[in-house]
Parts: C-alpha cells; sequence; structure tokens
C-alpha cells in the first residue's frame, strides 16, 4: 500500500506517480458509493470527473445519478467482471481512517472490501484499489452532513480524477 496526502503541494503530480506503478491502460474503474451522502460520495464522483476529463475512451461504471452502493455492488460487480474478462478492475471508494490519514488517498495492489466503514459485510473486489480517506473510525460521524466534508471529498475526487487522466497511458494517442 503507498500513501499520500492530497494537501500536499505537488500532491496531484505524486498520485499520478503512484498510480503509474498499479494502473495500465487495459483498466476498468468501478467506483463506489452514494452521491447522497457526502462522505460515501467520493467514488461517484471520481466516476463522473474521470468521464468528463479522460481524453482516451475508458469504461467507468459508478458515477453521480447512477451509483454503485451495498444494494447492487455484487450485481454490478459480477456483471463488470463477466463483460471484461482480461481487464484489471480498478476499485475507487472512500473510507474512514485515523485523524492523521483524513485527506490521504491510498492505493492497494489487491482489492478492497467496499462498506467497512459501516459494517457492511462485503466481499472483497477489484485488482487495485483506489481509498479517500474521508473520516475518522469510529466517530459515527460517517452520514454526518458539512461543508469541510463536502470540500474535502471534492478536493480528493478533483485530484484523484486528474492524477488518473493525466496519466500518460490514458492521454490520447
Amino acid at each position: 500500500m503507498q500513501q499520500i496526502n492530497i494537501m500536499m503541494e505537488d500532491g496531484e503530480q505524486k498520485l499520478c506517480e503512484i498510480f503509474g506503478q498499479y494502473l495500465n491502460d487495459n483498466c476498468v474503474f468501478l467506483c463506489v458509493g452514494c452521491d447522497k451522502v457526502f462522505s460515501d460520495s467520493l467514488g461517484p464522483r471520481v466516476g463522473t470527473l474521470i468521464n468528463l476529463f479522460m481524453k482516451k475512451p475508458m469504461f467507468v461504471y459508478g458515477v453521480e445519478g447512477n451509483c454503485i452502493t451495498a444494494q447492487n455492488l455484487l450485481h454490478c460487480y459480477n456483471f463488470v467482471r463477466a463483460l471484461h474478462k482480461d481487464k484489471t478492475l480498478v476499485v475507487i471508494d472512500a473510507a474512514v481512517g485515523t485523524a492523521e490519514q483524513i485527506g490521504c488517498v491510498q492505493v492497494y495492489n489487491g482489492g478492497l472490501e467496499p462498506g467497512a466503514a459501516t459494517n457492511k459485510n462485503l466481499p472483497c473486489i477489484g485488482d487495485v484499489a483506489l481509498v479517500g480517506i474521508v473520516g475518522e473510525k469510529g466517530l459515527g460521524d460517517f452520514y454526518t452532513t458539512n461543508l469541510h466534508k463536502l470540500k474535502l471529498v471534492e478536493k480528493m475526487a478533483s485530484i484523484i480524477s486528474k492524477g488518473i487522466c493525466n496519466m500518460p497511458i490514458f492521454k490520447e494517442s
């Protein structure tokens, strides 16, 4: 796992470099979350922004207005795996961590367990995981609404999506 704080001056560039170690041009993105809850909206926001910024056509599942949530995750995951058997599945989701980790993006070689912050019992999915830490574990404020959290998620989504879209492998050739 590699981690970077998005508040760093060169956070977007560093994130792009880290992504380069894990992503390839044979990727499919599965962006998990619910756009109706600020803390959980990172995935669909990133999916929407990837579609907006990407110069090379990519498959992106889970966007604002068409979210992949705990209720439809297994169906969507099985559909994407069946449709894209030979592609690297990159899962993007929000998570909770320590107070020091808030604002960090973690990149894992391997999948993730979506819904862990809200005690959902879902299987590990994906080949590569991009996780944005949006809140502190154990505080029970994952579903609270505040402007600070919205701004954090917006900034994270912007930096993650630009970091992906600015990778040389995803630029139009």
